[in-house]
């Protein structure tokens, strides 16, 4: 499979994970390469042929630790990158470090996703409060057609209550809060990534302890990265127990349609990504409405 600007792509995140490792052994922070990371790692020691993307996991403490780090260290020496909730207009569940060299799909910088974990207490009840948490961030940000959620208290605060400009955004700054919360390491609690899994197209259980700890070391492009101490568990419950076995053929494809050098200053990219999310957030004020109609439609 041919794709323009793939390898260099590929390149250049792997300078960026190379960068983000070396300081978090510098400054004792936590972190470990995850998802299709891994199972790229697992399956050929390297990249997936067709991936664009990057993905690497943090507790929440080390997450906040990590990105004073960058912030401090990385994007000061390095001006090409840059941290992308320090160029949106509203505080986000992700944050990426970005090389503004490529662009993706013409708009957005190529990126390593810099993944919260969440340490929640392994009870019937905290669990449930999550998953209502992230469903309900899913139907909000058009990642569920449908809502499923238990603790109705939630809806009526977030949805049915307030003005209807930025609602989105609200909810996600609580969100945001609720997960900061969640930064202990505990061998009795279980672990999700911050959105646990709307991206994906299967149910994801959460990981036990023993599932991520104690890290291991993996071979990825010839250098070692940390990543979870049992990989067929992590990977089995994300894509299956054949995940072994790459998808067929007309599947292997990179996330992005385009990968492109970018013509634009690094001050232009960063006022650009402002200006997109902008625009995200002002067209979901104004979408949210019919939804929350539909909602309460169902309730009578």
């Amino acid at each position: 499979m041919e794709f323009k600007n793939l390898k260099e792509t590929q390149s250049a995140l792997l300078e960026m994970a190379k960068i983000i490792d070396q300081k978090c052994r510098e400054h004792n922070i936590t972190y470990w390469i995850c998802t299709g990371t891994v199972l790229g790692a697992v399956r050929n020691k390297g990249f997936i042929q067709w991936d664009d993307d990057l993905d690497m996991c943090f507790p929440v403490a080390d997450h906040r630790k990590l990105v004073k780090v960058l912030r401090e260290e990385v994007v000061t020496k390095y001006p090409h990158y840059i941290l992308y909730n320090d160029n949106r207009p509203f505080p986000h569940y992700s944050e990426y470090l970005a090389d503004t060299r490529i662009m993706s799909n013409r708009l957005y910088p190529i990126k390593i996703d810099l993944v919260k974990v969440k340490s929640i207490p392994n009870t019937t009840e905290a669990i449930q409060n999550d998953i209502d948490r992230v469903n309900l961030l899913a139907y909000i940000f058009d990642q569920k057609k449908e809502l499923k959620i238990q603790n109705q208290d939630l809806v009526q605060k977030h949805l049915f209550k307030g003005s209807f400009l930025f609602k989105r955004e609200r909810y996600l700054k609580n969100f945001i809060e609720y997960v900061e919360g969640l930064d202990s390491i505990d061998k009795t609690h279980v672990y999700e990534n911050i959105y646990n899994d709307i991206f994906f197209s299967r149910a994801v259980k959460p990981y036990q302890y023993e599932d991520l700890f104690p890290l291991q070391e993996l071979e990825f492009e010839g250098y070692k990265f940390f990543a979870p101490r049992d990989t067929t568990t992590y990977l089995s419950n994300l894509y299956g127990e054949n995940f072994i076995t790459p998808p067929p053929e007309k599947m292997r494809k990179p996330y992005s349609k385009s990968l492109d050098n970018n013509k634009l200053s690094v001050f232009l990219t960063r006022k650009l990504i402002w200006t997109l999310y902008m625009l995200k957030a002002i067209k979901g004020s104004f979408t949210l409405p019919a939804k929350i109609k539909r909602l309460k439609q169902k309730s009578i």
